[in-house]
């Protein structure tokens, strides 16, 4: 029994006594790295705030001559990020003004470039843009761009294109209409449009007709978004539509209905305009008024 008992004491006394410096010296280095890691994650926290808070604007206003006859002919409207819109107004001439935003750290409205040109009531307009300056300076710049045209002329041609940013046309008089941009939606209202086209890659695409001319051509085509397309329900058209994961609906019409069918071909009256509506996931609306 006393051999027993001097065992268990010596046992004990044995795993008491001071740390070894070895441990000590590796946990302070954990230390050291745990605290240089907050400061690099607070510094870096930091940098993105101040970069996003830091926001500069202008605005900017451009009147085009008009040609010999006091008159245009064509508009064409560039724009990387930000909303377009044309609209009439019961002026003569044509306006164009809006807004540049440049955000981030190290951004500078000087380095967007407004870019406008009129010959022969040939009007053109482009928003240029720099290229990004990295995810952590978080730089972005847009322009909304307003376009005031007269009511009572009709355009040869109007074209808009974007990037990032949406395309609203109202009551819109022109032979020729293109309208394409890749991340916004598309609005249009056409008074008098003979052939039309608008695209958009993921944005929404809703255009509206008064009149459907007969020999007229009206291509709608939003892969990853929902068409709507609306015109009068005596109007004369034949249909080409194609949805390959969606559904076309028709309402408005005599014998409405929805299909799941991947395309849709039909006459509307007797013959008539070309109508050509096509998506890949969204869905079609076809509305007669």
């Amino acid at each position: 029994m006393a051999v027993l008992g001097l065992s268990t004491g010596y046992s004990l006394t044995s795993t008491i006594g001071p740390p070894e410096s070895g441990k000590a010296s590796l946990n302070r280095w954990v230390l050291v790295i745990v605290i240089i890691g907050i400061l690099i994650v607070g510094a870096l926290f930091s940098l993105i705030y101040y970069s996003t808070a830091q926001v500069s604007s202008k605005t900017f206003s451009y009147s085009p001559p008009q040609d010999a006859r006091g008159s245009y002919s064509s508009l064409s409207i560039s724009n990387v990020d930000g909303l377009v819109t044309v609209v009439p107004w019961s002026q003569p001439t044509v306006l164009i003004n809006g807004t540049v935003t440049a955000k981030g750290l190290g951004s500078s409205l000087s380095t967007v470039n407004l870019i406008s040109s009129s010959s022969n009531g040939d009007i053109a307009f482009q928003a240029l843009f720099p290229a990004s300056a990295g995810f952590f300076l978080s730089q972005s710049y847009t322009a909304n761009i307003n376009v005031f045209v007269p009511s009572t002329i009709r355009f040869t041609t109007v074209q808009v294109s974007n990037v990032n940013g949406g395309v609203r046309i109202e009551s819109l008089n022109s032979t020729i209409v293109k309208l394409t941009t890749v991340n916004g939606g598309v609005s249009v209202d056409c008074v008098y449009c003979l052939n039309m086209t608008a695209a958009s890659t993921n944005g929404n695409i809703a255009a509206t007709f008064a009149a459907l001319i007969p020999e007229g051509s009206y291509n709608l085509t939003a892969p990853n978004a929902n068409l709507n397309f609306t015109a009068p329900s005596s109007a004369s058209f034949r249909l080409s539509a194609s949805d390959l994961n969606g559904s076309i609906q028709i309402l408005g019409f005599s014998g409405m209905f929805t299909t799941t069918q991947t395309s849709f071909n039909h006459t509307f009256g007797t013959d008539g305009a070309n109508v050509n509506i096509k998506s890949v996931n969204g869905q079609i609306t076809i509305t007669g008024t």
